[in-house]
């Protein structure tokens, strides 16, 4: 038995979200706690990442 709802008529996917709320991080080589800017680059340059994979995916298909 499948947990997955039927997509409705006209629908291709549904996408679900998780908020989180990112207070502080940690370089895992040095330890270093990183400071809130360079870990919102650090956010931004993965959403780019995932961006760009998802981009080409989708240009695949």
């Amino acid at each position: 038995m499948s947990r997955k709802l039927p997509l409705a008529e006209d629908e291709t996917s549904r996408t679900a979200c998780a908020r989180i709320l990112v207070r502080a991080g940690v370089d895992e080589k040095t330890g270093e706690v990183l400071s809130q800017a360079v870990l919102a680059e650090r956010i931004g340059w993965c959403v780019d990442l995932v961006a760009g994979m998802v981009g080409a995916l989708i240009g695949e298909h």
